[in-house]
């Protein structure tokens, strides 16, 4: 019998009640076995992130509590089809994958990802819509990449009451600390120094 498994790939930087909120309606609606929690090391497009060592440490306190979600380190810096897919597929074998996407990520479909095909082939979406975004204007690219591809971009849209959390708000001090998913986070966050204002500027 196959497993499902949810790969949530990001920064997470950091982790915050947003990202746990939408794994965990994932999980719900497509009756997934696990989401599996992805961190980049180094995330293209982003120049200043929070160590590695830090962010992975936050996601584990932040899922310590739930049986359902985990995390996965890989070797490589970033994701890409050509490397991380392969990696996964050895890691979780005879498994039906899903991956976990904003709406955001949707828009960089058509210019940012290479191998973005044998993606479509080997996986199904499941997309977070983020507050703003237009479901019609997704369904769109979408319907490009099929047409593009001549292959079935399975994917499902998934809407949460966290959609206007983000990462970014939390390190310009401008989100309360209760947006963590567990307190540990905040005394880990404290005592780390992580995340002062002097960091963001």
């Amino acid at each position: 019998m196959k497993h499902n498994i949810g790969i949530y790939s990001g920064t997470f930087d950091p982790i915050h009640v947003g990202h746990i909120a939408f794994a965990k309606e994932v999980a719900r609606e497509l009756t997934l076995d696990t989401v599996v929690f992805l961190p980049e090391q180094r995330p293209r497009g982003k120049r200043r992130v929070t160590d590695i060592h830090h962010r992975v440490e936050l996601i584990k306190q932040a899922i310590q509590n739930d049986n359902q979600l985990q995390i996965l380190s890989l070797p490589m810096q970033q994701f890409t089809v050509a490397e991380t897919l392969p990696e996964l597929q050895k890691h979780f074998t005879n498994a039906n994958l899903t991956f976990l996407i904003g709406s955001d990520i949707v828009r960089t479909f058509t210019y940012r990802w290479d191998g973005l095909e044998t993606l479509l082939k080997a996986a199904t979406f499941a997309v977070g819509i983020r507050a703003g975004d237009n479901q019609d204007e997704l369904e769109a690219i979408f319907t490009q990449l099929e047409t593009q591809y001549g292959v079935a971009a399975i994917h499902s849209y998934i809407t949460t009451e966290n959609a206007h959390v983000t990462s970014s708000q939390f390190r310009a001090n401008e989100i309360d600390p209760s947006q963590l998913p567990h307190p540990a986070m905040f005394d880990y966050i404290r005592e780390n120094q992580l995340y002062t204002s002097t960091q963001c500027m």
